[in-house]
């Protein structure tokens, strides 16, 4: 090959080369100059999200604390709810009782027939023949030939304030040991949920509780009666179903007694007051308890449902037979407008109403003041939100 042809191809393939090492140079100058591009975007914009959830996160946490406790209260603020006054509670009483009561002393004027129908009113309002018959004559003396309305019903008034007052005492005070009471009543009136009540109630009065499960008869009480304890925040003393009641109970009382508990109370077996054998049990129980702790049971209320009227009255007659009854615990009376039982309870049995039930919620196990019974029941529609609440609102 001629030199200058060689040359010639020397210098083109030179040529080429140094395009070649320019172009690869040209390219690594763009990809370097490309990674300090996306170098600050990752280190601008990466970090950046970072802090982002880092005082998102906080804020959010604050916000849920925030809800979690406004919840909180809101939860235990509906078992202490506002509550309902006692003039409501006592709506449907009131309003079968006032009717009967004006007819009774509107309806005529002479005084045989005034008085004849005030026993009829009271008769009806399920206070009892014997109270409504002495009711009727102690106003009767009280006002003698005064018929008016106005006047007799102040007088009727405070003669039933006067027979509650008379049947009221104070309740059993042990000092330093437990404070052991004793629940009794039939199927279906409330007693197992008045007993979870009532532990919340004593619980923030005395201190921990103790609840005796007693009941060993009914299927599935045992149970029941542990999950409304466990929402009153009190210990069960169990054993199973079918066990000596009366074992169960010298168990809850050597427990009380062991732990220091404040009070004690033995829910037993509901049962019809016809039962005999039954009613013989309670008598076991109470003798157990007797020679446990001396003394004990310190309180023994019968629980009734305000619905069966007059019929509680024979309930707790029987249920005194068998155990000295010292008070009654009166269930559902703001769905009733047999609350006139009230009445006949002081009147006839002599013992006072310790507590009323007017809802379905642990706090709604009020303690009954026989004033601001009166007071309520007497309550004119307009007067009714002014009524008693205090300790004895629904």
């Amino acid at each position: 090959m001629h030199p200058l042809d060689i040359a010639l191809s020397l210098l083109i393939a030179a040529g080429a080369g140094s395009a070649l090492v320019f172009i690869g140079v040209l390219m690594q100058w763009s990809l370097r100059k490309a990674r300090p591009s996306v170098a600050p975007i990752e280190a601008a914009e990466l970090p950046q999200p970072a802090p982002e959830p880092t005082e998102e996160l906080p804020t959010v946490a604050k916000m849920a604390t925030a809800g979690e406790v406004a919840e909180k209260p809101a939860a235990p603020s509906e078992t202490p709810r506002a509550p309902v006054k006692i003039g409501l509670g006592l709506r449907k009483t009131r309003e079968n009782f006032l009717s009967r009561i004006k007819a009774a002393i509107t309806g005529s004027t002479k005084i045989d027939e005034i008085y004849e129908g005030l026993e009829e009113a009271l008769i009806a309002a399920d206070v009892g023949v014997d109270a409504s018959m002495k009711i009727a004559a102690a106003v009767r003396a009280r006002l003698g030939n005064d018929s008016r309305p106005d006047a007799i019903r102040d007088a009727l008034k405070s003669e039933i304030a006067g027979i509650l007052a008379a049947a009221d005492r104070a309740p059993a005070d042990p000092q330093d040991s437990p404070l052991v009471i004793m629940l009794v009543g039939v199927n279906g009136a409330g007693k197992t949920t008045t007993v979870a009540k009532l532990a919340a109630r004593l619980k923030e009065q005395r201190g921990n509780v103790i609840v005796a499960a007693a009941d060993t008869f009914r299927a599935a009480a045992i149970e029941q009666l542990e999950v409304w304890c466990n929402r009153a925040g009190a210990d069960v003393i169990k054993q199973s179903q079918g066990s000596d009641p009366a074992a169960v109970a010298f168990d809850a009382v050597k427990a009380a007694v062991a732990r220091k508990a404040g009070s004690l109370l033995i829910d037993t077996a509901g049962r019809l007051q016809t039962k005999v054998n039954l009613m013989e049990e309670l008598k076991k129980i109470a003798r157990v308890v007797a020679r446990e702790l001396p003394g004990a049971p310190h309180e023994t209320w019968l629980v009734l449902d305000a619905n069966t009227g007059q019929n509680a009255l024979s309930q707790a007659k029987i249920f005194g037979d068998a155990v000295p009854l010292t008070g009654v615990i009166l269930a559902k009376l703001d769905s009733t407008a047999k609350g006139g039982v009230v009445v006949g309870i002081a009147a006839q049995l002599k013992i006072p109403v310790r507590f009323v039930g007017l809802g379905e919620e642990l706090g709604d196990l009020r303690e009954f003041d026989g004033r601001e019974f009166v007071e309520a029941l007497f309550a004119t529609d307009d007067a009714t939100e002014q009524s008693a609440s205090g300790s004895y609102a629904a």
